[in-house]
């Protein structure tokens, strides 16, 4: 193993999990948006709806919303967590230029604007400088190699999920008729959808660098091997 190189695969398993985890809770918001919807739409048909009913809505939708709060901090966790030893260990990998401070793929996800682009930027470059036949050791040739449309996707569902659910936050906070609640519900269900679609791509997109990142380490390996044997028989 390269010197400096930090494992990822124990890191990849813990962010999946994690994502996972994320996945889950948006199915049962769902389900939750969804009898909150029906039971609004019963209100305003004049259905006889108790006030029992109503608290159970509440209840079972704050309960919903904290299982949700505590999957989404937990998948941030690991997959930052995650995130900033894939871009470490670019230096182990043969590629010392990096463009940014290592603490930059922890301290960007929290800086408001930056936080838009400098990630994906950042994703680049794991994703350029862990190919297996990346060139090494120089300043730039490596960081101009073309990038998957995976990861343009993946950065655009986390863009449109957060707007979505910023817009979401702003809708919960305006309920005061059975509509507006109905309204909320129905865009947090929206919601919780694209943000299936953004997790399920983050998957895609953790499981993608660690197996490239081992590939590479592997190469690595088998040229230091071949290079060792050479220096021992150089006939």
């Amino acid at each position: 193993m390269p010197e400096g190189l930090r494992p990822l695969e124990g890191r990849a398993r813990w962010a999946v999990i994690a994502l996972v985890a994320v996945i889950v809770s948006d199915v049962v918001a769902m389900w939750s948006d969804w009898l909150e919807i029906d039971l609004m739409n019963r209100v305003l048909d004049g259905d006889d709806v108790s006030l029992d009913d109503l608290e159970s809505n509440d209840d079972r939708q704050g309960i919903v919303g904290i299982f949700q709060l505590l999957a989404l901090v937990a998948s941030a966790f690991f997959f930052i967590r995650w995130f900033h030893a894939a871009y470490t260990n670019l230096r182990a990998l043969g590629q010392p230029n990096l463009r940014f401070g290592a603490g930059w793929a922890i301290g960007v996800w929290f800086v408001p604007i930056l936080n838009l682009w400098r990630p994906k930027q950042i994703a680049n470059d794991i994703w350029r400088g862990s190919d297996p036949n990346a060139p090494s050791f120089h300043e730039s040739a490596w960081k101009d190699a073309g990038i998957p449309l995976l990861l343009g996707v993946w950065w655009a569902a986390w863009i449109v999920t957060n707007i979505i659910g910023n817009a979401v936050g702003r809708a919960w906070f305006d309920t005061g008729t059975a509509e507006n609640i109905r309204a909320a519900a129905t865009l947090d269900l929206v919601s919780s959808v694209i943000d299936i679609g953004a997790a399920v791509l983050a998957i895609v997109v953790v499981r993608r660098l660690t197996a490239r990142q081992a590939a590479r380490q592997q190469r690595l390996g088998r040229v230091c091997l071949d290079a060792g044997s050479l220096l021992v028989d150089p006939a």
